[in-house]
């Protein structure tokens, strides 16, 4: 999904350490719903999507989302499993990015 040069982390503090609650994808957009650490629920949107690796993204605990370096005119995010032993991956190539809470 292009280079993987690390830029940083995105997203509210409180939104690291939660876990996906659920992924949703339709046409050139996808949103993930994640409990924040504290337990409020955020919204993560990506729209202009290119690209999605998924599996298993559905319960999974976030060590954080990163941004790294994606193929121009996308940006690309990764969900960063904090769970070493479980394989789930949620990868994301999009042109905008915002984070709401619900």
């Amino acid at each position: 999904m292009g280079d993987t040069s690390f830029i940083g982390y995105v997203g509210d503090r409180d939104f690291h350490d939660g876990s996906i609650l659920a992924v949703e994808r339709a046409d050139d957009s996808v949103r993930v719903r994640v409990r924040g650490f504290s337990g409020k629920i955020f919204v993560a949107e990506f729209l202009g999507v290119g690209n999605v690796k998924s599996s298993r993204p559905e319960g999974m605990l976030l060590y954080a989302l990163s941004e790294m370096q994606g193929q121009p005119p996308f940006r690309r995010f990764v969900f960063a499993n904090s769970d070493e032993e479980d394989e789930a991956v949620l990868e994301i190539d999009a042109e905008r990015f915002s984070v709401y809470e619900a």
